[in-house]
C-alpha cells in the first residue's frame, strides 16, 4: 500500500489567510482543494510538501457568479460534478459542462475542482509511478534524475498536460486571477501553459488560483472532444476545443481551436 508522507495539514477560513500561509511556509507547502492530484502524487513521492494548505473551507472559491450577457465568474474551488450540474453553465456554456463531465469517474468529479483541473501536474509513463519503480530506472528528468526516458536526447521534459477543460479555456478566450501575499494578477488562460513538462505553468509557486472569467455569450458557440483509450473514463490522449463566432450573414467572424 502506497501511503502519504508525514505533513502538517491547516485549514484557512480565508483567501488572505490561505496565502498567507503559502508565504509563511514558502516552498514546503502546497495548496489543496480536492486533492485528486495532489494526493496520490505525494503518496509516489513525487511532491512532498511539509505543510499542506486545504482549502475546501474557504466559501468565496466555491461560488459562481454573473450572467452570461456579461461572463460568469467560476471560483476556483467549484467542483466538477457542481460546475457540470449548474443550471446557467449547461445553458449558456454547455461545452464546459460537457468537457467537465468527461473528466474522470463520478466520484472523483465530486472531490476535484475546476482549479486543480487546470493546474493538473503534467503526466507521463515513467514519471507517473511509484518511488521504488521510478528509482529502478535511475528516476527521470522530472523528478530526481537528470534523463527524459520518453526522449533520452531531449533537453527538456517531455511530460504531457492532461487537463479536459484547459485546451476548453484557452480557446474561449477565458480570464483566470491568481491572488498571493503580494497581490493579484490575471492571466490569460492561452498565457498560463508552457511547452515543458517541468516549467508547464506560468504561475509563481506562492500563487492562488481563486477564480476563472468566462467571456460572455455575444453569438459564441463552442465544443469539446475527447480521444481517450477506455470510454468510460481515462486521461485525455487528445483533447480538441473549438471555438467559433460567426457574424449577421452566417460567415465565419472568428475561430479558434486548441
Amino acid at each position: 500500500m502506497l501511503r502519504l508522507p508525514d505533513f502538517d495539514y491547516y485549514v484557512p477560513a480565508s483567501i488572505e489567510e490561505a496565502v498567507g500561509l503559502k508565504a509563511e511556509h514558502g516552498p514546503d507547502a502546497m495548496f489543496v482543494a480536492g486533492g485528486t492530484d495532489l494526493y496520490p502524487n505525494m503518496k509516489r513521492r513525487q511532491q512532498t510538501p511539509r505543510a499542506v494548505i486545504g482549502l475546501g473551507r474557504i466559501a468565496a472559491l466555491r461560488s459562481i457568479e454573473g450572467e452570461p450577457s456579461s461572463g460568469l465568474r467560476v471560483g476556483a474551488g467549484v467542483t466538477l460534478t457542481a460546475l457540470a450540474g449548474h443550471p446557467v453553465v449547461r445553458a449558456a456554456y454547455p461545452a464546459v459542462a460537457h468537457a467537465a463531465e468527461t473528466i474522470s469517474t463520478p466520484l472523483l468529479r465530486n472531490m476535484g475542482t475546476i482549479g486543480g483541473n487546470l493546474l493538473l501536474d503534467t503526466r507521463c509513463n515513467y514519471y507517473d509511478q511509484s518511488y521504488e519503480w521510478r528509482r529502478s530506472i535511475d528516476f527521470c528528468m522530472k523528478k530526481d534524475g537528470q534523463v527524459c526516458w520518453v526522449a533520452p536526447s531531449s533537453p527538456k521534459c517531455w511530460a504531457v498536460n492532461s487537463s479536459d477543460e484547459a485546451p476548453l479555456m484557452v480557446a474561449l478566450g477565458a480570464k483566470l486571477r491568481f491572488v498571493s501575499a503580494e497581490g493579484e494578477r490575471v492571466v490569460e488562460a492561452r498565457d498560463l501553459y508552457q511547452k515543458d513538462g517541468i516549467d508547464y505553468l506560468a504561475k509563481r509557486p506562492d500563487e492562488l488560483l481563486v477564480d476563472l472569467q468566462l467571456p460572455a455569450t455575444n453569438g459564441w458557440r463552442a465544443t469539446y472532444v475527447k480521444l481517450r483509450r477506455r470510454g468510460s473514463f481515462d486521461f485525455p490522449v487528445l483533447g480538441v476545443a473549438a471555438r467559433i463566432k460567426t457574424a449577421d450573414d452566417g460567415t465565419v467572424a472568428e475561430a479558434a481551436v486548441v
